[in-house]
C-alpha cells in the first residue's frame, strides 16, 4: 500500500487532465505532451553539481526575502546583540549537534547555569526556537526538542500538498509573476552545488514559503508555515545526525523545476495536480532518507 495521499495513477491523471483541456483551442498537442512529462517522467538519480545545474535552468530576476533561520552556520554571530538571540543560537547548535536529543526535555534552570544567563533569558531564547520549529511546548508544559514520528511526517505532507497545490492554482488563476520563485529555485540549485546541507535545507524551505506567500492569503500562509517550518527544522536535525551531504537533494532540484514549469503553463488545475504529485515524491523520499 502506498503511503502517499490522494495519489492519482498515471492513466487517471492524464485522463482527468485531458477531459479538462478537451476542446480548448489554447491547449495544443505540445502542452499535452508536457503534461505527460511533468507527471510521468522518472525522477533522475544522478548526483553532483553538473546534474544539478543541468536540471535547474531558470530565470535570475527578482529576489527572495529570507524566511528561515535553519541555514545559520554554527560560527556565525547572531543577527543582533540581544542576549536572547545569542542564547537561541547556542541552544540551536546544542540541538543540531545532538547534545539535546529529539524529544528531550529542555530544563531552563540547567541551561541558564550552563550558558551563564538568567532563566528568563533562556525562556525567551526558547520562544525563538519554538518559532523556528526546533522546539515544541504545550500549554503549561516544559519545552522539548522537536521530534516527528513517521506518522506525523506523512500527515504533514498530506496537508501541505493540498495547501501548496491550492497556492499554485491561485498563482495561475491570478496570473501572478513568478520571478521570485524562479530565483528561489536557482538559489536552491546553487546550494546543492556548494554541497552545504544547512544552506540546501534553508533554500528548500524558502522555495516553498515563496509558493505559500504569493497568493496573499494569510490563512493559507499561516497554516502552511505551521507545517513546513517544523518539518524542515527536523530535516536539518536528522541530516546532521546522519552526517549527510547534499546528494539526496540533487534529484529534488528537477522536481522543484517541475513545479515552476507547471505554473508557467498557465493551467490552474494542472499546476495544482503537479504540486500534489511532486509533494508525494518528496514525502516518499523523505521517509526513505531522513525518516526513522
Amino acid at each position: 500500500m502506498r503511503t502517499g495521499f490522494g495519489h492519482v495513477s498515471t492513466a487517471r491523471a492524464l485522463h482527468s487532465l485531458a477531459k479538462r483541456v478537451k476542446g480548448d483551442s489554447v491547449v495544443r498537442v505540445e502542452e499535452q505532451e508536457r503534461v505527460a512529462v511533468l507527471l510521468l517522467e522518472p525522477v533522475p538519480r544522478e548526483s553532483g553539481p553538473k546534474a544539478c545545474m543541468r536540471e535547474g535552468k531558470m530565470s535570475t530576476h527578482g529576489n527572495v526575502p529570507r524566511t528561515s533561520q535553519t541555514g545559520l552556520d554554527s560560527s556565525a554571530s547572531p543577527s543582533s546583540g540581544l542576549l536572547k538571540e545569542s542564547l537561541a543560537v547556542q541552544l540551536r547548535e546544542a540541538i543540531l549537534s545532538g547534545k539535546l536529543a529529539p524529544g528531550e526535555k529542555i530544563i531552563e534552570r540547567r541551561w541558564a547555569r550552563e550558558l551563564g544567563a538568567a532563566q528568563v533569558s533562556v525562556r525567551e531564547a526558547l520562544n525563538i526556537l519554538i518559532a523556528d520549529g526546533f522546539v515544541t511546548k504545550g500549554h503549561g508544559r516544559s519545552a522539548r526538542v522537536l521530534r516527528l514520528t513517521d506518522a506525523a511526517i506523512i500527515h504533514t505532507y498530506q496537508v501541505r500538498g493540498a495547501l501548496e497545490g491550492l497556492a499554485a492554482r491561485i498563482i495561475v488563476e491570478q496570473k501572478l509573476p513568478i520571478a521570485d520563485l524562479e530565483v528561489a529555485l536557482l538559489e536552491l540549485c546553487r546550494a546543492v552545488e556548494s554541497n552545504d546541507v544547512r544552506s540546501v535545507i534553508d533554500r528548500v524551505q524558502r522555495f516553498h514559503v515563496c509558493i505559500l506567500e504569493k497568493p496573499g492569503n494569510p490563512f493559507l500562509l499561516e497554516n502552511g508555515l505551521r507545517l513546513i517550518v517544523p518539518l524542515y527544522a527536523f530535516t536539518l536535525m536528522r541530516a546532521l545526525a546522519k552526517n549527510l551531504d547534499a546528494s539526496p537533494w540533487v534529484p529534488q532540484v528537477a522536481n522543484h523545476q517541475r513545479i515552476v514549469d507547471a505554473i508557467r503553463m498557465g493551467n490552474p488545475q494542472l499546476a495544482e495536480q503537479v504540486v500534489i504529485h511532486v509533494t508525494n515524491h518528496f514525502m516518499e523520499r523523505y521517509l526513505e532518507v531522513w525518516g526513522h
